[in-house]
This record gives structure tokens, C-alpha cells and sequence, in this order.
């Protein structure tokens, strides 16, 4: 009898797993999310030790993205009214260096671009609904996910002073596998064009 109960619990414990299905974005709290992308210069991207004591916004999007796009001069204002505070602002994007320079012609991002390696960032951070923008406090931990839209210097203010922003949540993606594919065919498509770098 003990056997059947403690078996019920199992099956019950893996089909409640299972209906949760996989994450549609990076739940808040979770700490120190692996970074692994390049700066337009070619150099690394920050690592959380150097990071440490600062807010960080992550902001995901990418050139072929139209809500994407509309948001780069909010971003951009938001860059320039946090300046001089401790902030980090990137905007990570995971198509080939060379197309995104193209782009920036044309649609200047005042924030930090990077390029994330192989969508080694967009994967750790399970950011395929983008546009998305995470908010990291000084310890690398999540305090908010977001749409860059409804991100403002106060929600970022908020999380700089230790407390929990209050700003709606994005819901992530629902469908993640089918978007990580559709994005890594879009990188394969661009590296014919573009190059690997």
C-alpha cells in the first residue's frame, strides 16, 4: 500500500511537471543568468564580477522586430536620463556583427549593443519573446522582466534603493523551442550574408 501512495506521488509530481511545460521567460530571482556575447568593438561583454554593485538592464531584440525597433528611442531616453548613476544598459542582439552596424546607421541605440555567441544569452535568459528587458539588482539577481516600452528610470530607481519594482510583468514566450528555431535559422540565413562575426 505504501508502495502505491508513494508511487501516485511520483506520477502525480511528474504530470504537474509536465502540464507546467517549459518556461516562457527567466522567472525573477533567479540569480546571475550566463552572459556570453561581444561588444560591437569585438570585445567581451562584462562579466557579473565586474557587474557587481550595479543595476543592470538586459535589453533582447533584434533588427527584423518591429516592436524592436519602436523602442530604441525610449531606450535611448532612459539611457540618457540614468546617466551617471550605477547603470548598465545593454541591448543584446544575435545577429552577425556586420548587419546590426548596417542597422545602427540608420536606427542609433544609445545603450551598449552586444552580440550574444550562438544565442548563448537569449537561451540563458529564455528571451524569446522579445522585445524583452530583464532588470538585474546589484547581485545579478532578476528583479523584473519587461517590455522595454514599460520600462522607466523610476522602475530601474526602485530596484537601485532594494525594493521590488512595481511594473507588469512580461509573460515570456509560449512556445520557446519554436522560437529558438525560427532564431537560429534566421542566424544561419544572416552568417550566408554577413559572415559569422
Amino acid at each position: 500500500m505504501r508502495r502505491l501512495v508513494l508511487l501516485a506521488l511520483v506520477l502525480g509530481a511528474a504530470s504537474s511537471i509536465a502540464a507546467a511545460g517549459p518556461e516562457k521567460r527567466l522567472p525573477d530571482g533567479a540569480v546571475r543568468p550566463a552572459m556570453d556575447f561581444r561588444l560591437l568593438d569585438g570585445s567581451r561583454g562584462p562579466s557579473w564580477d565586474e557587474l557587481r554593485g550595479k543595476v543592470v538592464v538586459v535589453d533582447f531584440w533584434a533588427t527584423w522586430c518591429a516592436p524592436c525597433v519602436g523602442a530604441i528611442p525610449h531606450m535611448n531616453a532612459l539611457k540618457q536620463e540614468l546617466a551617471g548613476e550605477p547603470v548598465r544598459l545593454f541591448s543584446i542582439t544575435y545577429e552577425p556583427r556586420a548587419k546590426v552596424r548596417e542597422f545602427l546607421a540608420k536606427h542609433p541605440i544609445a545603450t551598449e549593443v552586444g552580440v550574444d555567441n550562438d544565442l548563448a544569452t537569449f537561451q540563458s535568459f529564455i528571451a524569446w519573446g522579445i522585445p524583452i528587458s530583464y532588470v538585474l539588482d546589484r547581485d545579478g539577481r532578476v528583479a523584473a522582466a519587461v517590455s522595454p516600452k514599460s520600462l522607466t528610470a523610476e522602475v530601474v530607481r526602485s530596484v537601485l534603493a532594494g525594493k521590488a519594482p512595481q511594473v507588469e510583468a512580461h509573460t515570456g514566450w509560449d512556445d520557446p523551442a519554436g522560437a529558438a528555431k525560427y532564431f537560429r535559422a534566421q542566424l544561419e540565413e544572416d552568417r550566408k550574408k554577413y559572415g559569422r562575426d
